[in-house]
């Protein structure tokens, strides 16, 4: 039964890490198999404080993940604005790309979406074509670095799980 539990668990972890690239909160999908994990349990292994440390964490992520592109602008350099349109940009490309296509349009229309935001802006401020593609690149990386974060965090919650599961 404990291998059964340790494969469901690793399997969990890799869906919620995908979900993660495409728009879906993978963090918080891990902090729901542990509510039901500890649930199951009658939260014998996974204790309340266990899981209300996984929305914790799954909550300040998410938070991070909306800041990290304008932050990433703002470290290229570009102005408040900038971080503002590449933060509105992302969040319109996440909807217009989940729209348009299921599941990776969500990932896809972040970037696109947080690009050109940054892009716009600086051309707006009169930059150059070279600074403006430079800032709104930047937006595009802060997406991706939070992307990495929060699978990190994924997997770091499943690994915990299965040794809390198989401690326990």
């Amino acid at each position: 039964m404990e291998v059964l539990i340790i494969i469901g668990f690793i399997i969990l972890t890799v869906l919620a890490v995908i979900l993660t690239w495409i728009g879906i909160p993978g963090t918080f999908i891990m902090a729901v198999v542990a509510f039901i994990g500890g649930w199951m349990t009658d939260y014998a292994t996974l204790t309340v404080g266990h899981i209300l440390i996984m929305f914790a964490v799954s909550i300040i992520l998410e938070v991070v993940e909306f800041f990290l592109g304008g932050l990433a602008v703002k470290y290229f350099g570009a102005g408040n604005r900038t971080a503002i349109f590449a933060i509105a940009g992302g969040i319109a490309g996440t909807i217009i790309g989940a729209g348009m296509l299921f599941l990776a349009g969500a990932f896809f229309g972040l970037l696109a979406g947080s690009y050109a935001g940054a892009y716009l802006s600086e051309i707006l401020e009169g930059k150059t074509g070279a600074e403006a593609v430079r800032t709104a690149f930047g937006a595009v990386m802060g997406n991706v670095v939070s992307k990495v974060l929060k699978s990190t965090a994924v997997i770091i919650m499943g690994v915990w799980m299965i040794r809390v599961f198989v401690q326990g």
